[in-house]
Protein backbone atom coordinates (compact mmCIF):
# COMPACT_ATOMS: atom_id res chain seq x y z
CA UNK A 1 0.00 0.00 0.00
CA UNK A 2 1.25 3.22 -1.07
CA UNK A 3 1.28 6.38 1.45
CA UNK A 4 0.39 9.98 0.60
CA UNK A 5 1.63 12.60 2.37
CA UNK A 6 -0.31 15.79 1.99
CA UNK A 7 0.87 19.78 2.42
CA UNK A 8 -1.17 22.60 3.68
CA UNK A 9 -1.73 24.95 0.24
CA UNK A 10 0.01 28.25 1.18
CA UNK A 11 -3.82 29.77 1.14
CA UNK A 12 -4.97 27.40 3.80
CA UNK A 13 -1.96 28.28 6.15
CA UNK A 14 -2.52 32.00 5.50
CA UNK A 15 -5.93 31.33 6.58
CA UNK A 16 -4.93 28.91 9.79
CA UNK A 17 -2.88 31.75 10.56
CA UNK A 18 -5.65 34.52 10.56
CA UNK A 19 -7.68 32.30 12.44
CA UNK A 20 -4.68 32.03 15.46
CA UNK A 21 -4.80 36.02 15.36
CA UNK A 22 -8.50 35.98 15.84
CA UNK A 23 -8.34 34.10 18.42
CA UNK A 24 -5.62 36.03 20.00
CA UNK A 25 -8.05 39.17 19.39
CA UNK A 26 -10.57 37.73 21.19
CA UNK A 27 -9.06 37.58 24.58
CA UNK A 28 -7.04 41.17 24.27
CA UNK A 29 -8.60 43.32 27.03
CA UNK A 30 -11.67 44.94 26.72
CA UNK A 31 -10.52 48.41 26.12
CA UNK A 32 -9.22 47.21 23.07
CA UNK A 33 -12.39 45.88 21.88
CA UNK A 34 -13.79 48.95 22.13
CA UNK A 35 -11.13 51.03 20.70
CA UNK A 36 -11.90 48.62 17.65
CA UNK A 37 -16.13 49.10 17.93
CA UNK A 38 -15.15 52.89 17.88
CA UNK A 39 -12.88 52.75 14.34
CA UNK A 40 -15.46 50.38 13.07
CA UNK A 41 -18.60 52.68 14.11
CA UNK A 42 -16.36 55.73 12.75
CA UNK A 43 -15.48 54.08 9.12
CA UNK A 44 -19.00 52.82 8.68
CA UNK A 45 -19.98 56.38 9.23
CA UNK A 46 -17.32 58.04 7.06
CA UNK A 47 -18.82 55.37 4.11
CA UNK A 48 -22.64 56.48 4.58
CA UNK A 49 -21.26 60.16 4.46
CA UNK A 50 -19.49 60.10 1.52
CA UNK A 51 -21.98 58.00 0.21
CA UNK A 52 -24.64 60.89 0.95
CA UNK A 53 -22.33 63.19 -1.04
CA UNK A 54 -21.95 61.10 -3.67
CA UNK A 55 -25.78 60.74 -3.81
CA UNK A 56 -26.35 64.86 -3.25
CA UNK A 57 -23.80 65.07 -6.68
CA UNK A 58 -26.25 63.19 -8.56
CA UNK A 59 -24.62 59.78 -8.64
CA UNK A 60 -21.94 61.38 -10.43
CA UNK A 61 -18.56 59.12 -10.44
CA UNK A 62 -15.18 60.47 -10.68
CA UNK A 63 -15.41 62.47 -6.61
CA UNK A 64 -15.21 59.22 -4.95
CA UNK A 65 -11.54 60.68 -3.11
CA UNK A 66 -13.33 64.12 -2.34
CA UNK A 67 -16.37 62.15 -0.97
CA UNK A 68 -14.14 60.30 1.28
CA UNK A 69 -12.55 63.47 2.33
CA UNK A 70 -15.41 65.32 2.73
CA UNK A 71 -17.08 62.82 5.22
CA UNK A 72 -14.04 62.17 7.38
CA UNK A 73 -13.93 65.83 7.75
CA UNK A 74 -17.47 65.78 8.51
CA UNK A 75 -17.60 63.09 10.61
CA UNK A 76 -15.01 63.78 12.69
CA UNK A 77 -16.54 66.86 13.65
CA UNK A 78 -19.74 65.67 14.38
CA UNK A 79 -17.47 63.12 17.59
CA UNK A 80 -15.17 65.71 18.35
CA UNK A 81 -18.47 67.86 19.25
CA UNK A 82 -20.20 64.79 21.00
CA UNK A 83 -17.05 64.30 22.77
CA UNK A 84 -16.45 67.64 24.27
CA UNK A 85 -17.94 68.55 27.60
CA UNK A 86 -19.82 71.03 27.37
CA UNK A 87 -20.17 73.98 30.50
CA UNK A 88 -22.40 74.73 32.64
CA UNK A 89 -24.09 77.84 33.76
Amino acid sequence: MQTTQTTMPASSKASASMTDQSVAEKHEPAQTAASTSDAEMREAMIRIAAYTFYERRGLVSGHELEDWLQAEMEVDRQLTAVAKPTKAK
